[in-house]
């Protein structure tokens, strides 16, 4: 009885300190970080441009190694500028483009980024496809 208990300690304490571990990797978004929206809302709903941004926020913490976004926001104006010729691009009829600044910690992140800085107006591509946004490019255009 007391060997089951023990096993089943070191089974919970591994799974803990799993979970920790796996916390600790990827990009970090703070909780309290939502989309701002700058301008006019008249290509897309309120909920459309939060429903882009979870997908960007979900790109960002599994992949951003060693960074942490600061702001994540939709320019309408901006946005239109590019969104035909990133729907053309993919094929679709609509794009949306989503703009961030984060920070890199000194590790630079994946290696392609710049240890210890701040990118700012970072863009985020994505396309509407059935199943919702799907993120598609990202970078400095």
């Amino acid at each position: 009885m007391m060997k089951k208990k023990v096993v089943v300690l070191l089974i919970l304490s591994l799974v803990l300190l799993h979970s920790l571990l796996l916390s600790s990797c990827g990009g970090k978004v703070p909780l309290t970080l939502s989309v701002s929206i700058v301008g006019e809302c008249e290509q897309y709903s309120v909920s459309e441009i939060h429903s882009a941004a979870m997908a960007v926020k979900s790109h960002f913490r599994k992949h951003f190694n060693g960074c942490e976004m600061l702001s994540l926001s939709y320019h309408e104006e901006k946005s239109l500028e590019d969104q035909t010729e990133w729907a053309e691009r993919y094929g679709v009829k609509e794009a949306i483009v989503l703009y961030s600044d984060f920070r890199v910690d000194s590790s630079g992140g994946d290696g392609s980024l710049n240890p210890d800085s701040t990118y700012r107006n970072w863009s985020w591509v994505l396309v509407k496809s059935f199943g919702g946004w799907t993120l598609k490019d990202w970078g400095y255009a």
